[in-house]
């Protein structure tokens, strides 16, 4: 099993808006920006293979009763290249593969913080990148956008 590289950039993006004194936050998912670097060519150029690798890093996440709530899509580019997307009620994969330049561009949306990375782990397994560079930005209101309707 492959951790999070070494060789990994993490950006933390902060969206409240500088105003004096405190705001309150209710944080509703984390989303994650993640490219892959120098992934093996046959790992990226299939739609079959690689909605299998989002299904199992989003699976390993789910309980059981979950699972069959998953929801996956791919289109396969001609000659090679994928996009997909596996989603399930907690949290959502995105990727687009370029093989030929051994890189994708993949989002993760999740209810916590923990899954997010979960799930990024799991793709890492599969995806075996030699570089990785995460965006993460933690989605929500404060507490000055909050209006009765």
């Amino acid at each position: 099993m492959r951790g999070l590289q070494s060789n990994c950039l993490i950006e933390n993006f902060e969206l409240i808006p500088f105003q004096q004194g405190a705001q309150k936050r209710c944080i509703w998912s984390y989303h994650l920006v993640v490219e892959f670097w120098n992934s093996p060519f046959e790992l990226l150029a299939e739609a079959k293979k690689v909605e299998e690798f989002l299904l199992y890093a989003l699976n390993s996440q789910e309980n059981r009763e979950n699972k069959e709530n998953i929801r996956a899509i791919s289109y396969q580019f001609q000659p090679f290249g994928v996009s997909a997307q596996v989603n399930s009620g907690q949290a959502h994969i995105y990727i687009h593969t370029w093989p030929e330049k051994g890189y994708s561009a993949i989002d993760i949306i999740a209810d916590c913080k923990e899954k997010a990375y979960a799930i990024l782990q799991g793709l890492q397994e599969k995806f075996q990148p030699e570089k990785v560079c995460i965006a993460e930005i933690a989605r929500g209101l404060t507490q000055t956008d909050w209006r009765e309707t």
